[in-house]
């Protein structure tokens, strides 16, 4: 009998103190439930020239009216309307003008009584622009097998190893022996090109290009060309 009246005692603290809890709990939240709409999926950037494409995948909760994104420390941000609630559809926004840095990226979304999601991030962002741009060098002539002169007119070059995933191609450009300009565009997984009608004395410019990621949404070409005299 002792021992039912101990355990009774004992379940009678826990729930009242339980339920004390959630009194003091409610009281700070000024006697309001947090609602939290529903998360994003498949958050994702592809980084530019000094800008990015964020792109998600909706959330089925109908009551999301509208996304905010944030970065620069929270300094910058962008709101968008939310036009579907199907989880197949496919939303993205650009935004441009961000500094050559590192940013973070925090989406949130929003329903009609103004409740907010948990924030969904995209941390350390690389951001691209004219640093990078400085660093880049056009694709290297094969020092171990010079120019050839086929003909007459026609020679033929040889190119270094390229990055395959990088380096989105080199263009080569000359006047022919007619005076005609020439543009040959060369992919990063051929390391050979001949150059028709072009004799010795002619100049070469050579000019790469680049992605800084894979699936980066601008190309970045080198700030010079390179030349070449054929002999």
């Amino acid at each position: 009998m002792k021992r039912s009246i101990k355990l009774l005692l004992f379940i009678s603290c826990i729930y009242f103190g339980c339920n004390k809890g959630e009194v003091e709990y409610r009281d700070l939240l000024g006697g309001e439930e947090i609602i939290y709409p529903g998360l994003t999926s498949n958050f994702k950037v592809y980084q530019g020239n000094l800008r990015v494409k964020l792109q998600w995948n909706p959330s089925p909760d109908p009551s999301i009216t509208k996304y905010m994104i944030y970065w620069n420390n929270n300094e910058d941000s962008l709101s968008l309307p939310a036009s579907s609630s199907k989880p197949q559809d496919t939303i993205s926004t650009m935004i441009t003008g961000i500094s050559e840095y590192v940013q973070n990226f925090v989406l949130y979304t929003y329903d009609n009584a103004g409740n907010r999601s948990i924030g969904q991030s995209l941390s350390g962002v690389r951001i691209y622009g004219p640093l990078y741009v400085s660093s880049l060098v056009n694709r290297q002539l094969d020092a171990g097998r010079p120019p050839v002169a086929l003909n007459g007119y026609t020679y033929k070059i040889y190119f270094s190893p390229a990055d395959t995933v990088l380096n989105t191609g080199t263009t080569i450009s000359y006047l022919d022996s007619l005076q005609n300009p020439v543009s040959i565009q060369l992919r990063a997984k051929t390391d050979s090109t001949v150059l028709d009608l072009a004799k010795a004395g002619t100049k070469v410019a050579i000019r790469s290009y680049y992605v800084p990621v894979r699936n980066a949404v601008d190309t970045f070409r080198v700030t010079y060309s390179d030349t070449l005299l054929l002999k």
